[in-house]
């Protein structure tokens, strides 16, 4: 096939690059709220602390939420882990987004990024834990055992690491079906972000896309 015509049959690429932006434009918190302006990485700083502090608390008292509150409790952890996916896929695949238009300095953009990445995983940590409580409370036999506050932690951090012990054992359809897709997180953590993060700090890139 000649190279030059290669851009014309990357459907897959094009049609996830119009998926990602359409994402980005109507999933992402950040957009919503913050509008550019020179303290929007110290607002996303903010949000970012203050969010993961919201899913603590949801930890720690998800088994009191009312069952009717539960669907819009989940659809905020859909919308958690969809803007991880968009937010790392447009700065490490398409490198788009306000830290390549606006942080011109490749150690800044790094250090930033490795921050940032850091109270991200503990986000996605907190969130499938509060998710994995939350099934456990409505079905005390959707895993080999109830899950407590420390189990749920436990839980989330060995499926995401992929060390799986096999003390606790996903037993129902949703306890599996999370599992799976915790799993399938790792996995686009590993090939995508943590690559990215080393191509970005270290290997020297200063390439600045227009948001």
């Amino acid at each position: 096939m000649n190279p030059e015509n290669a851009n014309h049959h990357t459907f897959i690429v094009r049609a996830f690059s119009a998926f990602i932006e359409w994402g980005n434009q109507w999933l992402t918190l950040s957009h919503w709220i913050f509008k550019p302006d020179e303290f929007i990485f110290v607002k996303v700083e903010t949000m970012m602390i203050v969010i993961n502090t919201f899913c603590l608390g949801l930890l720690l008292v998800i088994h009191w939420v009312p069952s009717a509150l539960l669907p819009f409790i989940y659809a905020f952890f859909v919308q958690r882990i969809a803007e991880f996916v968009i937010v790392y896929s447009r700065n490490f695949i398409f490198k788009r987004g306000r830290v390549y238009s606006q942080m011109h300095s490749d150690l800044n953009r790094g250090v930033w990024l490795i921050l940032m990445f850091s109270l991200s995983l503990v986000q996605i940590i907190l969130v499938f834990a509060s998710w994995y409580r939350a099934i456990s409370f409505s079905n005390p036999g959707a895993f080999s055992q109830p899950l407590g506050i420390l189990d749920s932690v436990y839980f989330s951090m060995v499926t995401f690491l992929t060390i799986g012990f096999g003390d606790i054992v996903p037993v129902s359809a949703s306890a599996k079906i999370l599992m799976i897709s915790q799993g399938v997180l790792t996995f686009f953590t590993i090939a995508i972000v943590i690559n990215g993060l080393i191509s970005t700090h270290f290997g020297g890139r200063g390439e600045s896309d227009v948001d």
